[in-house]
């Protein structure tokens, strides 16, 4: 019976991953795609199974208005037009957007998705909602980046930008094509810069001596701060020495879910259920927007919440490789696997780090690639592990008997999409 958390556990995980990707993301269940373009075109009239819509948003740049209003489409068939013979779908294009700033800055977004009709006049389409924004020191050598990653990044004093809202509407296959023409042109994103093979998505790029490429995978953590009766739980299950930073035991996982998951009534977490922090896993991409502090931001998934946010970092990445294949010293010697150290800094609160590719590069110096989702350390501090079982449960850490902290990933993008 000690099992029984765990299954428990692992269905409600792969539920909502799997019901995430079927409603938000069909193509990544019945899809495959073959190849990539920026410049595209419909290549069968009247046969077109697109959908299109219009998102915008309204931000500041250093205090300068910056206005996106991009035209997507959704499942749309294209030709490379090096390639005119060849027939491609992509399920969502432009999958993210980058423009380059006066001072040579990079913003990209990541229109959220909405390919079954979703409408911010229609309801479907939280008015609160929150889209993936992330800035670069440098648009022509994006490697690493900083990632808003709730609201409360932009009322830090470290941010450069601020969020005045952001709608969709429907659009026309008319209307994508004259974007495409006139605006795609202005995205500083192109699939070398991301890592990936624009003409065959399955034929992945290798990696060579100073290779780079743009940081598409952001980390993050969220501190939720636990209910009586978790810390009640928490007291019984800490280890002896009392770390400041601990996985939980197995057994100390199916207690808490006892009360806080399984019950009709659950346990709840600064007005919220555990499972509506824990469910926002599943969208590890940011695909359907980002949940906020309070439910109803994220589209479809409207019971999703963020937590307070804060950025973690990881240690092994291919934009940390020396010109020839090396990790710097002072990395190449800790433990494998990568570390990722969470940052908990009352300025960084509402950010995420982006540090590494979510793009498969082959042959890379110690096999190692993407941008898993868990952590290691906070604070500099690393995590007790000692009722840990081969990283299992590794999705939940507490800190003392006062916080649960969830790791959060963010990525622009998929190999699904085009630019």
């Amino acid at each position: 019976m000690k099992t029984l958390p765990s299954l428990i556990l692992g269905t409600v995980v792969l539920l909502g991953f799997g019901l995430m990707l079927l409603f938000s993301q069909p193509w990544l269940v019945f899809g495959a795609l073959m190849s990539f373009t920026k410049s595209v075109k419909v290549t069968a009239p009247g046969q077109d199974r697109g959908y299109y819509y219009r998102f915008k948003a309204n931000l500041a740049y250093k205090g300068e208005p910056l206005a996106f209003d991009i035209v997507v489409g959704c499942n749309v068939r294209i030709t490379t037009y090096k390639d005119n013979d060849r027939t491609v779908e992509v399920g969502v294009a432009p999958m993210a957007f980058g423009l380059k700033m006066k001072d040579g800055h990079g913003v990209v977004i990541r229109p959220p998705q909405a390919c079954k009709g979703e409408t911010t006049e229609n309801g479907d389409v939280p008015r609160n909602l929150l889209p993936l924004v992330v800035t670069y020191e440098n648009a022509e050598a994006p490697w690493s980046g900083i990632a808003y990653a709730s609201e409360d990044a932009y009322e830090s004093p470290l941010s450069e930008l601020k969020f005045f809202g952001a709608s969709i509407s429907k659009a026309t296959f008319e209307e994508w094509q004259e974007w495409r023409r006139a605006e795609a042109p202005k995205n500083f994103i192109t699939y070398e810069l991301l890592g990936i093979n624009p003409k065959n998505m399955w034929d992945f790029p290798h990696w060579k001596p100073g290779y780079r490429v743009m940081a598409s995978g952001c980390l993050g953590a969220s501190w939720i701060r636990l209910p009586d009766a978790a810390r009640d739980l928490a007291r019984r299950f800490w280890p002896a020495e009392k770390p400041s930073y601990w996985f939980p035991s197995w057994e100390m996982r199916g207690a808490l879910w006892s009360v806080a998951v399984t019950p009709p009534k659950p346990l709840l977490f600064e007005g919220n259920r555990l499972e509506d922090y824990l469910q926002e896993l599943a969208s590890f991409n940011g695909a359907p927007g980002l949940p906020r502090r309070q439910p109803g931001a994220v589209i479809f998934f409207k019971h999703y919440v963020a937590g307070d946010v804060y950025p973690a970092r990881i240690d092994r990445s291919v934009n940390r490789l020396r010109a020839d294949g090396e990790l710097p010293p002072e990395i190449k010697a800790k433990p494998e696997p990568p570390r990722i150290d969470a940052d908990m800094r009352p300025d960084l609160r509402g950010f995420a780090y982006c540090d590494d590719t979510v793009f498969k590069i082959e042959e890379m110096p110690g096999g190692f690639y993407g941008t898993p989702a868990y952590l290691t350390d906070i604070n500099g501090k690393a995590i007790d592990d000692e009722h840990q079982s081969s990283r299992r449960g590794s999705d939940l850490v507490f800190e003392r008997d006062e916080y649960v902290v969830l790791p959060r990933r963010y990525q622009l993008g998929s190999i699904f999409g085009g630019l």
